[in-house]
Parts: C-alpha cells; sequence; structure tokens
C-alpha cells in the first residue's frame, strides 16, 4: 500500500497542465464551468507560498457585472478560503484573511471595494499576500506583484487595465500574469484580438490543446470536447441524467452562446440590440398589420 501522501491540491486532468506552467504569461481558454477560479486561486497561493513577502491580485470582472455577480463571486472565494486555509494547515503554515467568520454580503462589501485581502505567514514577521480588486485601470499602477485577470474577457476597460500593469510586469522577471476567460460575447472587445487562434479546430485531447494566438501569447484550450473525454460529465436540463455535448448543444436554447461558452468559438457579430425572441414576437403580432417598412438613414438617425 502506498504511504504517499496526497496532494495539497488536485486537479482535473488539463487543470494541473495550466497550473504547472511556467511561463511569465499563460491564458486559460477554458469551458464554462472548469473550475477557472479555483485554479487561478490554488495558483496565487502557490506562488504566494514561493515567494516570501510577494503579492498576488485578483482582479475580476465581476466586480464590473453587478450586485449578483459579485454575491456569488464572494460565495465562491468563501469556500475557497476555506480551502486554502485547510492547505495551508496541512504545509505547516498559517494563512489569515479579513474575510475570516464573516458570511457571503460581507465579503461581497469587501470584495466590491478592494479590501478583500488574505496573508499567508510565513514566520512571524514575514507574509505573502493577494487582494481581490476591481479592474479599475487607475488603481492598476499600484499591483506590483503577480497579477490574475478571470474572465478578462469580459473587462470593460481590459487594455486600459494592461497599459497601466505593463510596465512594472516587464520590469521584473520574478512577477507572473495568468488569465483566464471564454471567448468574449463581442467581437471588438480587446480581448478577441489578443487570444483569437490561427485555426478553428483542436484534436480531443483530455489535457487540452496549447496554441500561441495570433498575437503571440500562449493559450491553454480546454473545451467541453476536451473536458468531456476527461470525465466531465454534463446533464440533461430536465430529467438530470448525463448527456454527451452534441446532445447538450441540440438542446441549447441559444446555440451561438453555447458555441461560445463551451466549444469555445470567436463568433463574429456581437451583440444585437434586440433579442431574436422580440424580433419573432413582432413579426407575429404585425402579420396582419403591416406590410412592408422601409428606414431610411433619415430615421435610423
Amino acid at each position: 500500500m502506498s504511504t504517499e501522501a496526497p496532494p495539497l491540491i488536485g486537479f482535473r486532468p488539463g487543470q494541473d497542465d495550466f497550473f504547472w506552467c511556467d511561463n511569465g504569461l499563460a491564458v486559460a481558454l477554458w469551458r464554462r464551468q472548469f473550475g477557472k477560479s479555483r485554479t487561478l486561486g490554488s495558483w496565487g497561493l502557490k506562488m504566494m507560498g514561493e515567494m516570501p513577502g510577494c503579492s498576488v491580485f485578483y482582479v475580476s470582472a465581476a466586480i464590473a457585472l453587478g450586485s449578483e455577480n459579485i454575491r456569488k463571486e464572494a460565495q465562491l472565494w468563501a469556500e475557497m478560503l476555506g480551502m486554502l486555509k485547510a492547505q495551508a494547515r496541512a504545509a505547516g503554515q498559517s494563512l489569515e484573511s479579513n474575510g475570516d467568520g464573516l458570511d457571503v454580503d460581507a465579503i461581497a462589501d469587501l470584495f466590491e471595494h478592494s479590501k478583500l485581502e488574505t496573508k499567508l505567514w510565513h514566520d512571524k514577521t514575514t507574509y505573502s499576500r493577494s487582494r481581490v480588486c476591481a479592474p479599475n485601470p487607475a488603481t492598476a499602477v499600484g499591483w506590483t506583484g503577480h497579477i490574475v485577470l478571470d474572465e478578462f474577457g469580459r473587462i470593460p476597460d481590459l487594455q486600459d487595465v494592461i497599459e497601466a500593469v505593463e510596465p512594472f510586469m516587464s520590469s521584473n522577471p520574478q512577477f507572473k500574469w495568468r488569465w483566464a476567460t471564454t471567448p468574449p460575447p463581442q467581437d471588438d472587445h480587446y480581448s478577441w484580438e489578443l487570444i483569437v487562434p490561427d485555426q478553428d479546430e483542436f484534436p480531443v485531447n483530455p489535457r487540452g490543446n496549447w496554441y500561441r494566438s495570433k498575437a503571440g501569447i500562449l493559450v491553454h484550450r480546454l473545451d467541453v470536447d476536451d473536458a468531456f473525454a476527461a470525465g466531465t460529465a454534463m446533464f440533461h436540463p430536465e430529467t438530470r441524467q448525463p448527456i454527451s455535448p452534441d446532445e447538450s448543444r441540440r438542446l441549447a436554447f441559444d446555440k451561438n452562446a453555447w458555441d461560445r461558452n463551451y466549444r469555445l468559438r470567436f463568433i463574429r457579430g456581437g451583440l444585437a440590440a434586440i433579442s431574436m425572441q422580440h424580433l419573432f414576437l413582432a413579426m407575429e403580432r404585425g402579420k396582419a398589420e403591416c406590410i412592408g417598412a422601409a428606414a431610411t438613414e433619415e430615421v435610423i438617425a
């Protein structure tokens, strides 16, 4: 019987490829619900453990996406803090957070105001810290340390954030970047040109596929088919029985969204101002009332 202790952090196939990547900058382009935030949080703890006195800044789009997103992200962080504290204790270290003992709403308030901070103590006087920050270009100039961008494909001012951070990232070889997202909903978002691949198809691989984007950035791509091959199940929306990715797509209401979120397709066209559902409803209601319509530039203006 093996007496080897289990790892402090356990990963699905593919997650560990990204976690152990030693590149200065790496992007996780993963299907939805594959553990991006958990993997990034674990990577941050690794960096805090390896570099006494360092800082890790988690910059999440959730803060820019509304109060409900913030609360969900805070709930995830509450669960993650508990996991990380247990891992630190197992390694003989102390992990403290100003979110300890608080409920999800209180953590969400810390999260929203960029005050959610965790410290990993190496001895009585030396600690590393992590802080959750809003994606604000004006304050990004103070993020001196490792930078984690979560859901960066939805950060409104991503280009300005990167511009603010790049100078000190390029001047200190010890600092590393980790980014994670799915393809952005809009094709004019800055992240599109940074991570779009120069090919449409990738072989199914339980560990995902690495590629260089057209901008030269190293990207780890793991879509729904890769995850399914690795044993990550999908479930029927009604029966809750396991189904294949193809069956999941067949049942999807919005197949463009499914292709983007699960098969990681970069879909041109962005977001429509009016949903197809409303357009179809308007056409149905206007069948007996309208023969045709002509819009001129003057009307549109």
